[in-house]
């Protein structure tokens, strides 16, 4: 400490310091000044001035000790500190060497009075004490809750200090050149202003210093060593001199600490980016120490990927994440590495100032006498003279802390981000005529309960993605919040940078889907039409004895129930009952569709217990008709109705070979369920199965179709029954006969390319009740009973017999011949073929009307028409011209007919032959 003997060292102004009303001098002297500044630490720059009122004017004490105290809390003032300078002159010498008091001035600390009280009296003067600190100290003052989107450190601190009317020196010169990335997201939670941007600036390796000058303070930002500024002619060197040295002519370092001190080395990095989930974002920087064991390895979590989240979404520019990521880690590097070589030292320094630099020498460490930047320095300076100022001395003592001008220097970190730690309350925004807005991430929009800026629309709120119960590679469940819907947000780590949306509860705009308590038992997953009001669920009924799973969509009324069948309802819930069981129902049209198989069966399982695909009831009733088959089939092929081995042999083995499929193979590791080895349909019910249709049935199949009873096969036709056989019918009855009954029209027997055989063990009848029998043959018709022979031909009749020959009537006559010439009409199977139809003048077809046709070659055949008035086919093997003449007595006027080749249809009309018509 050195004592000084000059006018006054310490003054003060400031515009709302009182003065005497009568020439306006100052009430307050300062008497004492202390206090301290550090690089970016706001906590370390404070000083305390003490005032002593100015006694000379004989005021009372009451007077001067009941200031208002108010008047100046928050305002502005500066205090002065004379400076001499260094030398003195000496007059002869060229140049600026015999000059004195060089540097010589004020040094200003202006600051904002924050704390202004009294502290007692010392004889005739009242004691005050005014608590002075940098304007950046109103910044502890205010907190807020908001959101900065795609903007830079610098951008949000220009956003935020913009309500302060202070100045801003941005010295940035570093890594970015002062132009520093945006990011998506930066979140002031909950903090103060300064806490805020102290972390932002740590962060970013942005320190920051008060400097004062002209009655003002101003806030210097910095990121590079060379923002920071000598100090006057005064300071530009310092002399270190060590307290029993020579006494010089200016202030200097009387006590000085050079401490080296073991550091970490290097800085690793990581972050994670959801839009590249595989990318490696590590970084690693190394710059350690020339120490021994400097290999201390710090990994920490860099936040520095940025997924698009911002205003402008998916459609942003993506951030350079290896430069962004380099520079944090340097900077987390070189906070832990400046402070491994530090000066501390004390002097009689009053204009010492932090954030400016100086070159020591003197020092006995060569090493040590370099340039230095003053980090912290904490001053003391007191009056101690006659207060009259007649003779004053006072007395001064500074302590400083130094860097090293070619160090790196940051800030470690002091202030943390905040910890959310529990969710908090959004709604979904969006365009005002969305329902939903959403991007490629399935991210939606939201505004914070406690955001005071936006305005529940697109413009505001932030990009957050959705948390899933289960999420995967095209997989999982998707369930996007509309706009307006309120939801739950989380914070990865508890980092509001990290929003995520956890949930979406209920509120009074939005109610549960069902009513509560009422449908408290039914839990529902319902979702809604997308700008419309029809909706579909997935409902579990829980009701004690009436439990019942539902899947459901307004779509067609489509519902699928399980368990006890029951309507579940938009919001009442529980509606009718409809049964148990399942019930699978639609308005619109429904599918079952298996690639491998279906197999639907009524043959229970107790429980659920046995696989699905057990069908071994089925089998069993399949075998028992296939082993039935095939003794009908031998009985059949033993009675000559059937080829042996062979037709319904064929059957029978298709019948195996699909009992077969339907049983599968045995059961393996690899395929241990082996039912169903083709996509075969199986229907299996343990009682009766139904089949009925309003309309049509169709049974269609490539290959076989069996039908097996274990009794009766009833067929009941409403109108007419048809079977078309390609090849063979083979009718069989093992007992009990088979019966052939028309109860009206005709029964008509054809073999139109073979024969026909009637054959019966005992007696063959044929009996016309009430007309004749016609056995017509174009050749001969033989009859054989016994070794009896009638042959009835063209040519005659010849009976051979070995017994009797008896003739009884009642006359006997022989007369001339007379042939009986009858034409046949011919067989289906040639190229043509015609037939004709009878109407009368009103063009009502004529059935059971007497007919005649004639050929070219003038053969003759005859007959009555049937109930649709036609006339029986004829056929041939060219187109040839018939005539048609209907009954003489009838009342046909118009016959018409028609005949056809491969490609065409012709129709032909005859008119009616009038007596003596030979046509």
């Amino acid at each position: 400490m050195v004592t000084f003997t000059q006018a006054r060292t310490l003054s003060i102004s400031g515009a709302a310091l009182p003065t005497y009303s009568t020439d306006g001098l100052p009430v307050f002297a300062p008497v004492r000044l202390q206090g301290s500044e550090a690089i970016g630490r706001l906590e370390a720059c404070r000083y305390l001035v003490t005032l002593r009122t100015d006694d000379a004017f004989a005021f009372s004490p009451s007077v001067t000790a009941n200031l208002d105290l108010d008047k100046l809390v928050g305002t502005e003032v500066t205090v002065s500190i004379q400076l001499e300078g260094n030398g003195q002159f000496i007059p002869g010498l060229a140049g600026d060497v015999g000059l004195g008091n060089i540097g010589a001035g004020a040094r200003e600390i202006t600051g904002l009075v924050t704390a202004a009280r009294v502290t007692g009296e010392d004889r005739h003067s009242i004691l005050y004490e005014l608590e002075l600190r940098p304007w950046l100290y109103r910044a502890t003052l205010a907190q807020d809750s908001r959101i900065f989107q795609d903007m830079s450190v610098v951008e949000i601190t220009d956003a935020v200090l913009a309500k302060y009317p202070y100045p801003v020196d941005k010295r940035l010169a570093g890594a970015f050149r002062g132009i520093y990335p945006k990011r998506d997201l930066q979140r002031q939670a909950f903090e103060t202003d300064w806490a805020f941007l102290q972390r932002l600036w740590e962060e970013w390796g942005i320190w920051w210093w008060i400097e004062h000058d002209r009655g003002h303070q101003r806030l210097v930002l910095c990121d590079t060593i060379g923002g920071h500024h000598p100090h006057g002619a005064a300071y530009e060197t310092v002399r270190y001199l060590s307290p029993d040295g020579k006494r010089i002519d200016e202030e200097h370092i009387h006590a000085l600490s050079v401490t080296s001190r073991l550091t970490s080395g290097s800085v690793t990095v990581v972050d994670y980016d959801y839009t590249r989930p595989r990318a490696n974002l590590t970084v690693t920087e190394e710059n350690p120490r020339q120490t021994a064991s400097a290999d201390g390895a710090v990994y920490d979590w860099g936040d520095y990927s940025q997924p698009l989240a911002g205003a402008q979404g998916a459609a942003g520019q993506p951030n350079d994440t290896g430069q962004e990521s380099r520079h944090l880690a340097r900077v987390q590097l070189e906070a832990r590495r400046c402070a491994g070589l530090r000066a501390h030292g004390k002097g009689n320094l009053r204009g010492l100032t932090v954030g400016r630099t100086f070159a020591l020498t003197g020092y006995p460490q060569q090493a040590a006498n370099r340039e230095y930047v003053v980090l912290s320095a904490t001053l003391d300076i007191e009056e101690v003279g006659d207060r009259t100022g007649a003779s004053s001395t006072y007395r001064c003592e500074a302590q400083f802390e130094l860097l090293p001008a070619n160090e790196p220097f940051r800030l470690e970190r002091s202030v943390r981000k905040p910890v959310m730690s529990g969710p908090e309350k959004a709604i979904v925004v969006g365009p005002a005529d969305a329902e939903i807005w959403t991007d490629v991430y399935g991210r939606v929009k939201v505004q914070f309960g406690w955001d005071r800026q936006g305005k529940l629309d697109e413009h505001a709120g932030i990009w957050l993605r959705v948390v899933s119960p289960w999420q995967g590679m095209d997989m999982g469940a998707t369930f996007l919040p509309r706009i307006g819907h309120e939801v739950a947000v989380m914070h990865y780590s508890g980092d509001p940078d990290l929003p995520v949306i956890m949930g979406s509860p209920v509120n009074a705009l939005r109610q549960p889907t069902l009513d509560l308590p009422a449908t408290q038992a039914v839990a529902v997953l319902r979702g809604r039409e997308f700008q419309g009001t029809a909706s579909g669920h997935v409902a579990i009924d829980d009701t004690q004895g009436e439990i019942q799973t539902q899947i459901s969509s307004d779509a067609g009324n489509s519902t699928l129930s399980l368990g006890n069948i029951r309507r579940i309802v938009r919001k009442k819930g529980r509606a009718d009952a409809r049964g148990k069981g399942f019930d699978l129902r639609t308005d619109n049209w429904g599918v079952v569709r298996a690639l491998m198989g279906l197999f639907i069966s009524t043959d229970g399982q107790t429980g659920g217990a046995g696989h699905a695909k057990d069908a071994k009831e089925a089998v069993g009733r399949l075998a028992r008709a296939r082993e039935l088959q095939e003794s009908l089939a031998g009985l059949a092929q033993k009675h000559g109705a059937q080829q042996y081995d062979m037709e319904q042999s064929d059957v029978a083995k298709a019948i195996k070979a699909r009992n077969d499929a339907i049983r599968g193979g045995v059961s393996t590791r690899e395929n241990e369920f082996p039912e169903l080895t083709v996509p075969d349909i199986v229907l299996a019910s343990a009682a009766g199965t139904s089949l009925t249709a309003e309309r049509s049935v169709h049974v269609a199949s490539d290959e076989d179709i069996a039908f097996t009873s274990g009794r009766h096969v009833g067929l009941a036709v409403g109108h007419s029954l048809f079977a078309s056989v390609v090849n063979g019918v083979s009718l069989f009855v093992h007992k009990a006969g088979m019966k052939l009954i028309a109860a009206s029209g005709r029964v008509r027997i054809e073999a139109q390319a073979d024969g026909i055989d009637v054959k019966a063990k005992q007696v063959v009848k044929i009996i016309s009740t009430a007309d004749s029998i016609h056995l017509h043959a174009a050749k001969e018709i033989v009859l054989h009973a016994g070794s009896t022979e009638m042959r009835i031909s063209a040519g005659g009749y010849v009976v051979r017999t070995a017994g009797e020959h008896t003739i009884h009537a009642g006359s006997h006559r022989t007369e001339g011949p007379e042939a009986a010439a009858r034409q046949f009409p011919g067989m289906p199977g040639a190229d043509y073929e015609q037939h004709y139809v009878l109407h009368d003048e009103a063009g009502k077809a004529m059935p059971d009307v007497p007919y005649r046709l004639t050929r070219p070659d003038g053969s003759v055949v005859e007959g009555r028409s049937d109930m649709q008035g036609r006339t029986v086919s004829t056929y041939s093997e060219a187109v040839v011209a018939l005539h048609c003449e209907a009954d003489p007595e009838g009342d046909a006027q118009i016959v018409n007919a028609r005949y056809w080749d491969e490609e065409s249809e012709y129709a032909l009309d005859f008119a009616k032959p009038r007596k003596g018509d030979s046509r």
